[in-house]
């Protein structure tokens, strides 16, 4: 029998992420609006109460985890619901995949170029996290077409959304990856300098393919960070240049992080991702 909080031998409360979360929608993905901060506070209060040993530290991860796990569900459904072509799927961290590995060879090949290079001729380490959050634009990737929205939820449901981007593996152009998001809890100073660190040098990588490639006219990549909730503090960190832009008069200055979004809730997602799709087809008629 599963419950939210087990003990490892030295008796420390460990927290079960999978079933905590499973065990707070009772296996369903809820209907109408989802408060994502009333709910990860349901959740928490829920492990809080079965042990009260649980530390901080360990409620603040599982925290991180289930934000994402909601967000990516409903980003999911909401792909499936209105067939248009920004999905955008969860990767894990830097230890465990290498988000380059997501391009054809033809275009990942330039990476490994460059960052070979880097070590070998000046030592130098070519090193950021993982974005949260890949932005694919699906319209010429139809083998992934398949829409059927997420209703249940149980262990199977978590590996599908957290794996999914799998399937990407080696099958995207330099056109098909349009974008990244940053998703956080919260952003404590050091957070909004990881964002803004990973979108400067996510966007400087982007326009060495460019070059590379010789693409004259490459639609621009667009990294965003989101949080439950923000400050004008946040936004205005998150508003910092993209250092590769300003090193000569000949390029135009563009921000590391496109746009900052609240996501406490499923509607404020919602219109985050109509805001997103502006930005990322800008030419685009009817429905995308």
């Amino acid at each position: 029998m599963s419950v939210l909080v087990k003990h490892d031998r030295n008796g420390k409360a460990v927290v079960d992420t999978k079933f905590a979360f499973i065990n707070s929608i009772n296996g369903v993905v809820p209907e109408g609006e989802w408060d994502y901060v009333a709910h990860l506070d349901k959740i928490q209060d829920a492990v809080k109460a079965a042990d009260s040993r649980v530390t901080s530290g360990a409620i603040s991860n599982c925290r991180g985890t289930w934000f994402e796990w909601m967000v990516a569900i409903d980003i999911f459904n909401h792909w499936c619901a209105e067939e248009h072509h920004l999905l955008m799927l969860p990767l894990p961290n830097i230890s465990r995949f290498d988000c380059a590995t997501l391009y054809i060879d033809d275009v990942s090949a330039y990476i490994f170029d460059l960052r070979k290079k880097l070590k070998a001729s000046m030592d130098i380490e070519l090193i950021s996290s993982n974005p949260d959050f890949v932005i694919f634009d699906t319209t010429d990737l139809p083998q992934y077409s398949l829409r059927e929205p997420i209703t249940t939820v149980d262990d199977n449901t978590i590996e599908f959304i957290e794996n999914f981007f799998r399937e990407f593996i080696g099958q995207c152009g330099f056109n098909d990856i349009i974008g990244y998001m940053a998703t956080k809890t919260s952003l404590r100073p050091d957070r909004r300098l990881q964002i803004v660190h990973e979108g400067s040098l996510t966007k400087a990588l982007y326009v060495h393919l460019q070059t590379r490639l010789w693409i004259d006219s490459p639609r621009t990549i667009k990294y965003f960070g989101a949080a439950l909730a923000l400050n004008d503090k946040d936004r205005r960190a998150l508003k910092t240049v993209a250092t590769h832009s300003i090193t000569t008069v000949l390029s135009e200055p563009v921000r590391a992080v496109d746009e900052c979004y609240e996501l406490s809730s499923r509607g404020k997602l919602f219109d985050s991702i109509a805001d997103m799709k502006c930005q990322l087809f800008p030419f685009a008629d009817g429905d995308i």
